[in-house]
């Protein structure tokens, strides 16, 4: 645990999420998805409108909506640090809401479908390229992860068995102002396969424990290099009504380290715990019920134009006990 100092610099955040429909619309003729992207500049001395961008559209599969949506928010990502290095936009930092290193948990296997594996490419190819972009231009690239179950502290240290995940322990450790960096996903696993080592070695085999260390063996090899470069972090801001500890994964860049990061992310802190930048991409990016029953009218329509009978079968809910 290291103490982070409070943060004086002027400072501009860019700062984007992503939200999508679950479930999606389920019509007889499909999966009807929703996806918004929301971004926003904002902080001492740059600022501007939020811009929030929305994708419909028609698929087979229902599960995949989550996966599409981050590929349109890391395209967004890419496209707001090419502006940069252009000279269009001018901020400090860029933030995402999740991860930085995409991934889709252990179900994520080769038996998975094309469509799959080819949405699940595209979202890995746009994070590289922007992380590219963000170590050229110097810019920090931050994946604020608000629901982290994972186990890499206790795994990494030896207390399989210990209830508590990741957040949770380190909420008790650290004290607000300190940050615990646990390192890359490859000194990571290499922590937690010594331990599984240890384990054995007395007689006691954690399939959990293993199960963490393939589950990072897969981001390692989706990532390659570019993983060694971002860092696991748990930090406690400043703001004693924050009791919970926030977990990041930063990708330095430029005079950007990690002690510098949080500390930045500490200054702009609001009531949730979390950066205030991605407060607001947050809730923009959310799709509200009056949206879905907007773009289900217009379906409606559109279809409607072309085949009357055909677009009353096609647009019929699956289950209309479940209005939209």
């Amino acid at each position: 645990m290291k103490s982070f100092g409070d943060y004086t610099g002027g400072l501009c955040v860019y700062a984007v999420d992503s939200g999508f429909t679950v479930p999606p619309i389920e019509i007889a003729g499909g999966y009807v998805w929703i996806i918004q992207v929301a971004e926003i500049v904002m902080g001492n001395s740059c600022g501007g409108p939020p811009r929030v961008r929305a994708y419909v559209e028609h698929h087979p599969d229902r599960d995949l909506a989550g996966v599409e949506a981050k590929v349109y928010e890391r395209e967004a990502l890419l496209k707001g640090l090419e502006a940069k290095r252009r000279g269009e936009l001018g901020f400090d930092i860029a933030i995402v809401d999740g991860e930085v290193l995409t991934r889709y948990g252990e179900e994520v296997e080769a038996e998975v479908s094309g469509d799959a594996l080819e949405i699940m490419k595209k979202a890995t190819d746009y994070t590289v390229k922007a992380l590219k972009i963000a170590w050229e231009t110097g810019t920090p690239v931050v994946g604020v992860l608000k629901r982290s179950y994972s186990g890499d502290i206790k795994f990494s240290h030896g207390f399989f068995d210990l209830g508590f995940n990741d957040r949770a322990i380190a909420s008790i450790i650290l004290n607000h102002g300190e940050y615990l960096v646990l390192g890359s996903y490859g000194e990571i696993r290499e922590r937690i396969i010594q331990r599984l080592r240890e384990k054995l070695r007395d007689g006691v085999p954690h399939p959990r424990a293993a199960a963490r260390a393939r589950w990072i063996e897969k981001i390692l090899n989706s990532y390659r290099q570019h993983a060694e470069r971002v860092k696991v972090v748990f930090y406690k801001p400043m703001l004693s009504t924050v009791k919970l500890a926030v977990k990041t994964e930063v990708a330095e860049a430029g005079g950007w380290s990690v002690e510098k990061v949080v500390s930045a992310l500490s200054k702009i802190t609001g009531s949730t715990g979390f950066p205030t930048p991605l407060d607001y991409v947050d809730a923009l990016a959310s799709v509200r019920q009056d949206i879905k029953r907007l773009v289900y009218e217009l379906l409606y329509s559109k279809l409607y134009q072309r085949n009357k009978e055909l677009a009353t079968l096609l647009s019929s809910l699956v289950n209309p006990q479940k209005p939209i």
